[in-house]
């Protein structure tokens, strides 16, 4: 296995803040992509989740990006939507956009405290996946497969990043986010491991 690195490059800046993107790879993976489109003040504590989880998991590629805004808040300045993400806006992306990885977790932070498991993959793998999260943590987790939390759009990068098009979006409530990060990185290790 080829050591894994981390890279970094400044995608926008304005007088209040900045977006940063983020990747932790090897140059090759095509296995586990871990990513978190809107982290930093965007959807607070998605970035470092996706970080962390990578670095568990042997040989995985992390993809996030870092938004901070001062004056209009992060969210509104840095947060297009899921299917709106290009690779040719975002370099780093750009470079690992063709692989086809074989499984792809997108994290994504919710208001409402709960969980929702959705993305394209197959139902039943969304539901193993919100049982065994409702297990390990306090709130509630549940699948999704349409809506606006659903990511089944063949647009959302989550799903074209996957090989067979299907990827995993997990929404996380704040509590999943903070006080039970360390039970949902525990139990999205061993899901990683057994997709």
């Amino acid at each position: 296995m080829t050591r894994r690195r981390i890279r970094t490059e400044p995608v926008a800046v304005t007088e209040s803040g900045h977006l940063t993107e983020f990747l932790y790879d090897d140059d090759g993976n095509d296995e586990v992509l871990v990513c978190a489109a809107h982290g930093g003040r965007v959807e607070p504590g998605t970035g470092e989740l996706a970080v962390e989880l990578a670095m568990r998991v042997p040989g995985a590629t992390c993809w996030a990006t870092f938004g901070f805004d001062e004056a209009v808040g992060a969210y509104e300045e840095w947060h297009p939507p899921s299917k709106a993400i290009d690779p040719a806006d975002y370099p780093l992306l750009d470079g690992i956009a063709d692989r086809g990885f074989e499984t792809v977790l997108s994290l994504h932070g919710l208001g409402d405290d709960e969980v929702l498991v959705g993305g394209r993959v197959d139902p039943a793998i969304k539901r193993v996946v919100a049982d065994r999260l409702d297990a390990a943590l306090s709130i509630p987790a549940s699948p999704v497969s349409e809506g606006e939390y659903a990511g089944v759009n063949p647009e959302n990068f989550v799903n074209w990043l996957a090989a067979d098009g299907a990827g995993l979006q997990v929404e996380l409530g704040e509590t999943a986010r903070e006080d039970e990060a360390d039970a949902l990185l525990a139990e999205l290790v061993d899901i990683v491991w057994d997709e």
